[in-house]
């Protein structure tokens, strides 16, 4: 049944039928009760002048001669049975006791009846209706064989009491007459097939009348809505419905009309924007199947729609050799299919031509009606993945030599020492020196200098092995990492690399020697982190290099550093408390303008015995003393002090302040900042927090929850010291900072170093792509100041702007130089 005329057809025909039945159910009992009734009532004056009869016989008390009368009946004119009972239920006529009492009423033998005559037909009357017709009641009922039963009282009348004066009862005895019910049932019968000949005729008179008039006046008109909507379902996007009544189809008929209208336009600038966006777009069933694509993705993987569709997304990704990679993309068909919805994910994707290349992906979920499919965005990273790996083996790799530098050497000391930790192994840490390094320098240039420490670092290479880390941390300075390597290997490495360095080297047709002096630091005995280790395998270099021996093995005895250290730390807590600590002023000058738009407050300490120490000379000794909270508030309290009115009365400066990643590990920093901010009254976008790179990557997530309670007050963030650790780009999209100050190594060498400048350019870029505004630092010539306004560098601080300076000095050369062009 799949025509919409069928099923109406059947719908209108079955409630028509079951009205029919309805109706003529009922108009079928009423004849039917209306015809036995009147056959009833028949029987009854049939039963009353059977009795009149009787009783004109029975006048003269002849009772011999109406028992005759009564048998000769039996059979006659439809008469089935016919019978006088007595109100014990006997039939009359039948014995002998009826007589004796009317002759003995009467005192003499008037009556006689012979014992012998046979008796009448009889049935037995059920007690009931024996007991309801002597009440005076007429009972009818239909016998099983169709017959009706009229049970009739016989009244005890005036003429009666002449021969049963005797009996004073009101009623003498019953009538039973039993008649042939059949011209009853046949006119019954003949009710019925009229009846339902006739209702069935006039149902399906109805159901062809109704039928042809909702095919013209309803069918008709969905007809042509049903064959609009196909027609645009095969693509004929310029299908109209006619419009021929305003009732409520044709109603519809132009809904569908502006529908298909507005659904064209619509069409027309989503098909445009498909078409136009660099990004893939791929649509899929909710069985992993290519429903459509956008030209972005013919570009991408170089195949064409026709190639894609009714395939599954499979075919742009490469196969699956590791079994754990099965929810590849997150959708049926493809394993696990909430892995990918709703958030950017990077995999691999596979061109036409079987070549695989990075892409990142973004998976969101669209219903249509009851139908699911998938949005798949698709971008091809190839580009940004080869830049962001240049840029990340750049910041991690020295330039000159292209060893690990500090921050990669870092990274793997601090993995090398967990895994000594777990596996309870030693790890060995060599410092390296050269020794005679300056003299090549002096006498044969720089030049020969880089050349002499590219040969270096290529023996070194040499005589390690490959799980080993050789790393350049600046100048001729040179760290080697030995995992699982105790004190005896690490001094059997130490004279290897000794006795390679010390071979001669030929360099532009000169012949030259250098020495080379290595402190040793061994995991656990000598420290358990990166930070003390290097401090003792430099203490263990300057031993071996004033002993001239080679190397040298960290000794508590020789440390004269340790004292420095605790009485830096005692003499620090003392100074904290007694406001001892200085801050000076470093400006910034925005390259767009040339004006002067913040300042970064620098931490100075005038020791007493010491003299003027910089803030690397006790900030780490703070940290690692507990003593870092209390000296970031105590110089962010000395900043306000000094800067309050300074900010509020330029709208155009912002306060930069360092914090420590031990700051954004402290529960309570949050609350004491806020504390100091409401005590001089500084509105919280005046402030400006610089977290350096290292410290946001050391605890990643505990630092963003803290980073972006700062950036709900209000506060400003700045990753400072960027490109000397690495970032990646999605972790900083997590980060809330709305700067990157890029390390000061790079703005002194940007001149000097091509790669800086590479770097420096990438770095901006990126940047300014993440809606991140870009400083640098160590700005110290005028060249290097244009170079970054050429590469859209947005602000710059260094020794060419000016010095840190004291708050007086500060307010002065502000008041001097309203922009940096007049300065120089």
């Amino acid at each position: 049944m799949t025509s919409l005329n069928v099923r109406i057809a059947i719908i209108i025909a079955s409630v028509l039928f079951f009205l029919m039945l309805i109706v003529g159910f009922y108009v079928q009992k009423q004849l039917t009760q209306a015809i036995e009734q009147q056959g009833v009532e028949q029987a009854e004056l049939h039963a009353q002048t059977v009795l009149g009869s009787l009783k004109t016989l029975m006048l003269n008390g002849n009772g011999t001669l109406a028992k005759e009368w009564l048998g000769r009946l039996q059979g006659v004119a439809g008469i089935s049975n016919i019978e006088v009972l007595r109100r014990d239920g006997q039939p009359a006529f039948t014995d002998l006791s009826t007589v004796d009492l009317v002759n003995n009423f009467l005192g003499k033998r008037v009556f006689d009846r012979n014992a012998n005559e046979p008796p009448l037909k009889f049935e037995a009357v059920d007690v009931s209706t024996m007991q309801k017709t002597l009440d005076g009641e007429i009972v009818h009922e239909f016998a099983s064989t169709g017959d009706i039963s009229i049970t009739m009282p016989i009244q005890a009348e005036t003429e009666c009491l002449s021969c049963h004066g005797y009996d004073q009862s009101m009623f003498r005895g019953v009538l039973r007459l039993s008649l042939s019910n059949q011209k009853t049932a046949t006119r019954i019968n003949e009710m019925r097939t009229a009846l339902w000949g006739g209702a069935f005729f006039v149902v399906l008179l109805l159901v062809l009348v109704l039928w042809f008039f909702l095919r013209w006046n309803v069918l008709k008109p969905i007809h042509q809505l049903r064959d609009a909507i196909h027609r645009v379902s095969l693509g004929d996007k310029g299908t109209k419905v006619p419009v021929y009544r305003r009732d409520e189809l044709g109603q519809l008929a132009e809904s569908f009309n502006r529908m298909q209208l507005a659904l064209s336009d619509s069409e027309t600038r989503i098909r445009a924007v498909m078409d136009n966006v660099v990004d893939g777009i791929v649509i899929l069933k909710d069985n992993g199947l290519v429903e459509g694509i956008n030209p972005a993705v013919t570009t991408i993987f170089g195949y064409t729609e026709t190639d894609l569709l009714g395939k599954h997304i499979d075919k742009l990704v490469p196969e699956k050799n590791n079994p754990s990679d099965d929810n590849i993309l997150g959708v049926p068909g493809v394993p696990d299919e909430i892995s990918l919805l709703g958030i950017a994910r990077e995999i691999s994707g596979r061109r036409k031509n079987g070549t695989v290349f990075p892409m990142d992906v973004a998976l969101s979920e669209m219903l249509v009606g009851k139908e699911r499919f998938y949005i798949c965005i698709i971008r091809d990273i190839t580009s940004r993945k080869a830049r962001t790996a240049a840029l990340r083996y750049q910041a991690m790799h020295d330039a000159l030599t292209d060893l690990p530098n500090r921050t990669l050497l870092m990274d793997r000391l601090q993995q090398a020492l967990r895994s000594a930790e777990r596996e309870r192994n030693d790890v060995a840490i060599l410092l390296l020196d050269l020794d005679r390094f300056k003299e090549v320098n002096d006498t044969l240039g720089h030049h020969v200098g880089d050349k002499l420490l590219q040969q270096i670092a290529h023996r070194l290479r040499m005589v390690l092995r490959e799980s080993d880390t050789v790393a350049r941390l600046g100048g001729d300075e040179f760290c080697v990492l030995l995992p699982y390597a105790d004190t005896n290997q690490a001094m059997f490495t130490a004279r290897k690399i000794i006795n390679s360095v010390e071979k001669p080297v030929s360099l532009e047709g000169q012949t030259m020697t250098v020495g080379a002096s290595i402190g040793i630091a061994v995991y656990p005995q000598h420290g358990d982190n990166p930070a003390i280790l290097l401090q003792r395998s430099d203490v263990a270099m300057y031993v071996a290099k004033r002993g001239s021996k080679g190397f040298s093995v960290y000794d508590s005895n020789k440390d004269q550093h340790s004292l420095r250290h605790l009485s830096i730390s005692s003499d620090l807590r003392a100074a904290i408390e007694r406001d001892e600590l200085k801050v000076y002023y470093q400006p910034k000058v925005n390259l767009r303008d040339n004006r002067v738009n913040g300042f970064e407050a620098l931490v100075r300490w005038q020791h007493p015995d010491l003299g003027m120490l910089l803030p690397e000379e006790f900030v780490p000794v703070a940290e690692q003393s507990g003593l870092i909270r209390s000296l970031s508030l105590c110089v962010l309290r000395l900043a306000l002090k000094e800067c309050a009115d300074f900010l509020t009365d330029m709208n155009e400066l912002r306060l930069s302040v360092n914090l420590s990643m031990r700051d954004l590990s402290d529960s309570r920093f949050i609350d004491d900042i806020a504390a100091v901010l409401n005590d001089f009254h500084v509105p919280a976008g005046k402030i400006k927090f610089e977290i350096t790179e290292t410290a946001l990557m050391e605890h990643p997530q505990k630092t963003i929850r803290t980073l972006n309670q700062l950036n709900s007050m209000g506060l400003r963030l700045s990753i400072d010291d960027y490109g000397i650790g690495y970032s990646g780009l999605s972790y900083l999209k997590q980060l809330p900072v709305n700067e990157l100050k890029i390390d000061k190594s790079f703005g002194m060498s940007l001149m000097s170093d091509g790669n800086s400048a590479v770097i420096m350019r990438s770095t901006i870029d990126m940047a300014h792509e993440l809606g991140l505004k870009v400083v640098a630092e160590g700005i110290e010539t005028r060249e290097a100041y244009e170079l970054l306004r050429n590469l859209g560098c947005d602000s710059v601080q260094g020794f060419y702007i000016s010095p840190p300076l004291p708050i007086s000095d500060a307010l002065h050369w502000v008041e001097r130089n309203h922009n940096i062009v007049s300065l120089h």
